[in-house]
């Protein structure tokens, strides 16, 4: 019986290289290879190769600047998963992810290098956008208020085309929730707050989310950047709906929406730390309002399907994205 490589992970290392793991099934050694797009990780020799019954873990460095993706196989030939780096490590935004790699529910997974999500890409740095420059990104839609997109302008090279999404509501009100947080009141929101957020973006703002969900199905609509401010509460959703409408699993979607608590809402708070202390604040009340509960994100799924009966249906009945959309998406998006 040949190994069969379920799923592969791929972190950054202490040393700066990357961290390959991944599980199996059956005996039989594997090979990892590497390579600067999906398809050449493909097309090049194995970088390493681990015998049936070692640690199913590689570590590799070396490898050089730029965006790794790595195949992990059966020697010999057979089928192999592709992985990458979650987060892109960046010196601007800590929060910016790559789609890619999530199971879908006929078997196959979401293409990587093609749809990302981030907080807003007003920080980048040079070393930033030369790291990025090989993603070729054509799209970059913005969710934030004209507002914020003033306070804020995008820094991504004239190249990457800047298409504006508003979405308002509570989600863009940081200056109303830093005012409450500042005196202290974060008590004065009820515990369900960012469900009702989302509930409210989800009825408020369907035309806008079926909207970015048509650009992206579209030609040319992608590599493509997804972002607000934080990128956690409108470009979860967005997220949350596009992964919905590939046949991502919910687990799954959960998991990715609370990866911001890591990469966004944490390093936030260490920074505060000392301020929600001497406000008498406690954490847990902090990540209730501006962190990822899982919770918020799965009882608005669940909420949405009881009112439309599927997230599909709320695409097509409420946001407007067609079924020639919701194909072209699945085509495009999922491997």
């Amino acid at each position: 019986m040949q190994t069969v490589v379920l799923a592969v992970d791929v972190v950054r290392g202490a040393t700066g290289g990357l961290d390959v793991t991944w599980e199996a099934a059956g005996p039989g050694a594997v090979e990892v290879a590497v390579g600067p797009t999906p398809d050449a990780a493909g097309s090049g020799p194995p970088v390493a190769r681990v015998a049936d019954g070692a640690a199913r873990r590689v570590a590799l460095d070396g490898l050089g600047p730029g965006r790794h993706y790595v195949r992990v196989g059966p020697a010999g030939g057979g089928p192999a998963v592709l992985a990458a780096e979650r987060v892109l490590p960046l010196e601007g935004a800590g929060n910016f992810r790559d789609l890619g790699g999530y199971p879908v529910r006929d078997g196959r997974r979401t293409r990587w290098g093609l749809v990302f999500r981030a907080d807003a890409p007003d920080r980048l740095t040079a070393a930033d956008l030369e790291a990025l420059a090989p993603l070729g990104l054509r799209v970059a839609y913005d969710l934030r208020t004209p507002d914020e997109r003033a306070k804020a302008p995008s820094v991504l090279p004239a190249a990457v085309r800047r298409e504006p999404y508003d979405i308002g509501g509570d989600a863009a009100r940081t200056s109303l929730l830093g005012d409450l947080f500042r005196t202290g009141r974060l008590d004065a929101l009820p515990d369900d707050f960012l469900h009702r957020v989302y509930l409210d973006m989800a009825e408020q703002d369907a035309s806008v989310f079926g909207r970015v969900l048509t650009a992206l199905g579209a030609p040319g609509g992608a590599p493509a950047l997804v972002h607000c401010t934080a990128g956690k509460d409108r470009t979860g959703m967005a997220a949350a709906l596009l992964l919905a409408a590939l046949g991502v699993p919910d687990s799954v979607i959960l998991d990715d929406y609370t990866l911001s608590r890591r990469h966004y809402s944490e390093l936030r708070l260490a920074e505060m730390l000392p301020r929600l202390r001497r406000l008498g604040l406690d954490e847990s009340r902090y990540h209730a309002v501006f962190g990822a509960p899982r919770h918020a994100m799965e009882s608005t799924l669940a909420v949405l399907r009881a009112r439309h009966g599927s997230i599909e249906d709320y695409l097509t009945a409420r946001c407007g994205v067609t079924d020639a959309t919701l194909a072209a998406l699945r085509e495009r998006l999922v491997a």
